[in-house]
């Protein structure tokens, strides 16, 4: 009875392992970004395409310490990545991009909240030869 109960469990955990990989690539491959998770804390990475210096990762970060529930926060200016940890149960990924959209930049799929970014300073805009705005 034992066995057959701890064989069973085992079976479960397996299965549950192998299903995992194929969720995140499923989610790679849909263009979702995909996020991790570990007890009560998920973590997840952002594009933010269009920051340009020092000061646009500052805003970023601002931005993001504003949301209730996020932790831990790294935005990287050369690969344009914000990776957060937060928790689940308090926010969520579209929230995090909407205050990232409220400081002027694009967040993903979420383009930039237009006045939020006709304030940002000069060096935070992006080239007009470059822009679509």
């Amino acid at each position: 009875m034992i066995k057959s109960t701890f064989l069973t469990l085992a079976l479960g955990l397996a299965l549950m392992a192998c299903n995992k990989p194929e969720q995140e690539q499923a989610a790679k491959a849909n263009g979702d970004t995909p996020q991790l998770t570990a007890g009560n804390v998920t973590q997840t990475t952002i594009k933010v395409p269009t920051i340009q210096c020092g000061s646009c990762v500052s805003h970023v970060e601002e931005a993001l310490k504003g949301v209730d529930g996020v932790s831990t926060i790294k935005v990287n200016l050369e690969t344009k990545i914000a990776e957060v940890n937060f928790d689940p149960v308090k926010t969520n990924l579209a929230a995090m991009e909407k205050a990232i959209s409220m400081a002027g930049y694009d967040a993903n799929d979420t383009k930039s909240d237009p006045a939020a970014y006709a304030e940002l300073d000069a060096c935070c805009k992006i080239p007009e030869s470059h822009s679509g705005k």
